[in-house]
């Protein structure tokens, strides 16, 4: 009875720990909200990428598709400590936009803030896109 018990509680361990990846395993819109301070340049706000975001052993992958004929954007330094998830997106240009996210279940989306290299900061959300089979 004893090992048993063990062995329910491992499972139940496991299992919470895996469900926080596969919460934020999959595609996403990224949604400008508002400007949180006076924005320095005018951004596009209205650019909708969509984001991907898997698992490749145990590290995130997070790419950026913009749909404009160029190559994805990559992220590096991706914290993620759930329900908060902390990246640096570099943009091809070489310049990084850096974003704060937090999870909520409520929406199954993320809220956060994105600053970009211009030192403008946004509050954007990350929407999923669910994928019909």
């Amino acid at each position: 009875m004893k090992y048993f018990s063990y062995f329910l509680i491992a499972i139940f361990f496991s299992s919470c720990a895996s469900n926080d990846i596969r919460t934020i395993k999959g595609s996403w819109k990224q949604e400008f909200i508002s400007y949180k301070s006076n924005p320095t340049i005018i951004l596009a706000p209205n650019d909708e990428p969509l984001i991907d975001i898997a698992k490749k052993r145990s590290k995130l992958l997070i790419e950026f598709n913009f749909n404009d004929g160029y190559d994805n954007d990559k992220t590096d330094s991706i914290e993620f400590q759930f329900p908060q998830l902390k990246f640096k997106k570099i943009n091809l240009d070489k310049q990084a936009n850096y974003y704060d996210l937090v999870y909520h279940q409520s929406c199954d989306c993320f809220l956060g803030e994105m600053e970009s290299f211009s030192g403008n900061i946004l509050n954007i959300k990350l929407t999923r896109i669910l994928v019909h089979k």
